[in-house]
């Protein structure tokens, strides 16, 4: 890799060292070099083909644990008189490819929106070939190439400056400075950092204003952009707590179904004397039925219906797993410019006189107001699009002054064709500052505008109402405190400056005896709803911290503003710092300026080192490998670059900083869900099996395995997915972030379910005792069947006391219990019934039913939330 300091060697030295000229390379010598050099290219990663992304959705336990009951039941399906055993397989091997598919389709639809259309650096390039200017495709851009730059263009490479007129660049998007930068040819020291390379131009950033001639440095890979590029593909990425979580909850599910199953097993066996066949095949039955096939695909439909609502709420997701995620999310590294900020320059406080005002909306009453406001108009290279108004191109900085102009009530073409320009002098790095000559009634009026300090320093007078002063020294320092006071609010302060001069000629005296008019600072503003997403950020429980590779004074002002707070560091004030120390200092920080991408992922290091679940928002090129290494990568949408986009979790459609909130309101929302439904089914589940094991002790098998069936369809699946689309609880946002650690079942969730199997063992044997009071065994068995399916209504409305929810909260939820007492009704009254082996049940089954349901179920109300008082549902 070239670690060559360009930057700090002289124009001579690094053409030599490149082997070329200002005349360009020849033909032949391009060639030789891009087929030594390769073209200017990054390699991006390749979309994951759809077929590995199908066969991704297979390497997950639950589901591999389902394919092989599946396999096991269908094997088992040959032997003499159970071919009824294949219903069951096909029953697992439908639920498991529903769960595959709709967890696939969510990924795919993913990748296809945030695929990238065209390459990063797909574009056209001027550079001189054979003496000439030749436009080339940028990837053909190779190392010694000369560059010809020019207003608008995109930088095709890395490049040293080597001749720069009034020439400026936009670095936003790689250094997260909202300043454009001026540029010179003159070198700098090998140490400084890449914001302050004035003397090299970047690839991806944009000329703003002026030309120049520039000679390639490096190219593709090799180059900021590429760099950064390159460290993403070497960062690999890891599972989400969640999936870790559901992972582990299936391998536990698993040995538990396992343990019970060999218990019964050995039941029938020796107690029951059952055939050795029969018990295999009523074990198999009950593993299979006891094991939650739904989870999987009920996860996915939370899930997806998550990722469907925050696309709705302007968030697209590109994982499933992180909708979930963003519930645990209890810190925000954010990027300013672009993320907090609007990214557009806007004149907001204007100095004449000596008073500091804000810009006047629609009419400018006072003399002094409109000469400082007609200076930024005139004394300007920004253009008005024909034909309107409001569409402004050119410099942030000057498209800001028109745009102030244009608030002001200024006509701007009124004033420009009253005062037309004849001359001027373009603005250098060397001077700070720009002089345009116009012409009025006559006279010949220079305006300036550039640094405060600098163009002050060239005035003599100022004025003081509709009097023209010398400016004396107490003045001057007056003024000069002014320009204190507004930068250290972290604006940028441009002075205007006037004079009457004989002609429209441009000599060393025209900046020189200056009437100074005033001042207009502005900045970048930030966005509409931010401060307001920060403090509900705060609320609930999220820290957010400003990291930006702007300068501290601007970073401070743009976050009092928001909100976010005021204690800040340099990123040079890190180096050297141990992991440790690091740690122990982000603890008391809001705000990291002049971050570099290193700097970015040290800081968030150390935030996950300390236990954080993070988030890290940005737009920009040096966002990118910061976005990959977080918890839950943001990316913003409409200003995001495409590398900043591929690298993040999430994109913001609207890149506005409140939809996170959004998302992680949903988030937590979706968690919620997923607990309750979790619990409602293993606490069914588990509940039929130790029923199972108890009447089993006392002789009877009461359920077949197609009853179990039935029973997983009607009662688990269909109910399970209504709790999936439950409403957030009102108080959703006000308690502090989950740990991304802590588990769905946690104590308080284990408490419930072994209560909900306590009281479901009791009410289960009183009502198979009870059958066998009016009947045989078949009617014992059918009250317990049809019980199974009435209780589940009512588990439902005991775990929704987690969040204390009323029943008509979700009409989902009402409709799949009506739908699945409607097809337990079919089961017992139709010829349906024979195909289980259960009769019809008369009156007196059912005023014995009902009653203990719903008294189980009372019961289980009451004592929820005694657990819940007990033990807290979230942990602290």
């Amino acid at each position: 890799m070239d670690t060559t300091p360009w930057h700090s060697l002289s124009i001579d030295n690094t053409l030599k060292q490149l082997g070329t000229h200002l005349e360009g390379l020849t033909t032949a010598e391009a060639a030789e070099r891009l087929e030594r050099f390769g073209r200017n290219e990054i390699i991006r990663p390749k979309l994951t083909s759809p077929l590995r992304l199908f066969l991704k959705q297979f390497a997950n336990f639950f589901v591999l644990t389902l394919l092989f009951a599946a396999m096991l039941a269908y094997t088992v399906s040959f032997l003499p008189g159970e071919s009824g055993r294949r219903l069951t397989a096909f029953f697992i091997l439908g639920i498991v490819g529903l769960s595959v598919a709709l967890s696939f389709f969510e990924e795919y639809r993913a990748q296809k929106e945030l695929n990238a259309l065209d390459k990063l650096l797909k574009f056209k390039a001027v550079v001189m070939r054979n003496g000439m200017r030749h436009e080339i495709d940028a990837a053909e851009v190779v190392p010694g190439d000369i560059l010809v730059l020019s207003h608008g263009q995109k930088v095709p490479a890395d490049a040293r400056v080597i001749k720069a007129y009034s020439l400026r660049t936009d670095e936003s998007a790689l250094t997260g400075e909202s300043i454009g930068v001026d540029k010179s040819p003159e070198p700098v020291t090998p140490d400084a950092p890449l914001a302050e390379r004035i003397n090299m131009v970047f690839g991806s950033t944009y000329i703003t204003h002026g030309t120049g001639l520039a000679v390639v440095v490096r190219t593709g890979t090799t180059t900021e952009v590429g760099q950064i590029a390159a460290m993403l593909e070497q960062m690999a990425e890891h599972p989400t707590p969640f999936q870790v979580e559901v992972q582990k909850m299936a391998r536990q599910m698993t040995i538990i179904v396992g343990a019970l199953a060999t218990i019964i097993a050995l039941i029938l066996l020796f107690l029951l004397h059952e055939p050795l066949v029969d018990v295999a095949l009523n074990t198999l039955s009950l593993a299979v039925a006891t094991i939650p096939e739904s989870l999987p695909i009920v996860l996915t439909f939370a899930l997806a219906l998550g990722a469907h609502q925050m696309a709705v709420r302007k968030a697209v997701v590109r994982r499933l797993s992180v909708v979930e995620s963003l519930g645990s999310v209890d810190t925000i590294c954010t990027d300013k410019t672009g993320t907090l900020t609007q990214n557009v320059m806007t004149v907001q406080r204007l100095f004449a006189g000596s008073q500091i005002v804000p810009v006047p909306q629609g009419h400018v009453d006072e003399k002094a107001l409109h000469e400082v406001l007609r200076a930024g108009v005139l004394c300007n290279e920004a253009t008005l699009e024909e034909g309107t108004t409001f569409k402004i191109t050119g410099d942030p900085v000057d498209v800001a002054l028109l745009r102030a102009g244009q608030m002001a009530g200024l006509d701007v073409e009124h004033e420009r064709a009253n005062y037309p320009k004849v001359n001027e002098i373009p603005f250098s790095s060397e001077r700070k500052m720009m002089t345009t000559i116009h012409q009025h009634e006559g006279h010949f009026l220079a305006y300036t505008k550039g640094a405060a300090e600098e163009v002050l320093a060239r005035c003599t007078s100022c004025w003081q109402g509709s009097q023209r002063v010398p400016l004396e020294d107490s003045r001057y320092q007056a003024i000069s405190k002014v320009i204190e006071h507004l930068e250290g609010e972290g604006r940028y302060v441009l002075a205007m400056a006037q004079k009457e001069v004989p002609s429209a000629d441009a000599t060393d005296s025209t900046e020189q005896g200056m009437t100074f008019i005033g001042l207009q600072a502005m900045m970048d503003p930030p966005r509409p709803g931010v401060a307001e997403a920060i403090a509900q950020a705060k609320g609930a429980g999220i820290r957010v911290v400003m990291i930006t590779g702007d300068n501290a004074l601007t970073a401070r002002a743009v976050s009092k503003q928001l909100g976010i707070g005021e204690r800040s560091i340099e990123a040079r004030e890190l180096e050297g710092l141990s992991r440790e120390a690091l740690r122990e200092w982000i603890k008391d920080v809001d705000i990291v300026a002049r971050a570099t991408p290193q700097t970015k992922q040290q800081v968030l290091q150390a935030f996950q080192d300390a236990g954080h679940f993070v988030a890290m928002t940005g737009d920009g090129v040096n966002d990118a490998t910061a976005l990959k290494q977080s918890d839950v990568g943001v990316a913003m949408g409409l200003r995001g670059t495409d590398i900043a986009k591929e690298s993040a979790a999430m994109v913001l459609l609207d890149d506005n900083f409140a939809t996170i909130l959004a998302a992680v309101e949903e988030g937590r929302r979706i968690f919620d869900n997923i607990r309750k439904f979790t619990n409602y089914l293993l606490s069914t589940s588990l509940g039929e099996v130790f029923v199972v094991l108890t009447l089993s002790v006392a002789g009877y098998f009461p359920l077949s395995a197609k009853m179990l069936l039935w029973v997983n369809v009607v009662t688990d699946l269909i109910p399970a997915s209504a709790l999936a689309v439950d409403p957030a609880v009102p108080h959703v946002m006000k308690r502090r972030p989950r740990r991304h650690d802590e588990p769905i079942l946690n104590k308080a969730i284990y408490a419930t379910i072994v209560g909900s199997i306590f009281r479901t063992l009791i009410a289960y044997a009183l009502i198979f005792w009870v059958g066998l009071k009016f009947g045989d065994v078949t009617y014992a068995r059918t009250m317990l069947f049809t019980s199974i399916v009435l209780h589940a209504f009512t588990r439902v409305m005991v775990v929704r006391q987690l969040d204390n929810l009323s029943l008509w909260s979700n009409p989902a939820l009402l409709w799949s219990y009506g739908a699945a007492v409607g097809l337990q009704i079919l089961a017992l009254y139709t010829p349906l019934r024979d195909l289980f082996g259960i009769v019809p049940l008369d009156w007196r089954a059912w005023a014995v039913m009902v009653p203990m349901v719903a008294g189980s179920s009372l019961a289980g109300v009451y004592m929820t939330r005694w657990i819940l008082r007990l033990v807290p549902l979230w942990e602290e």
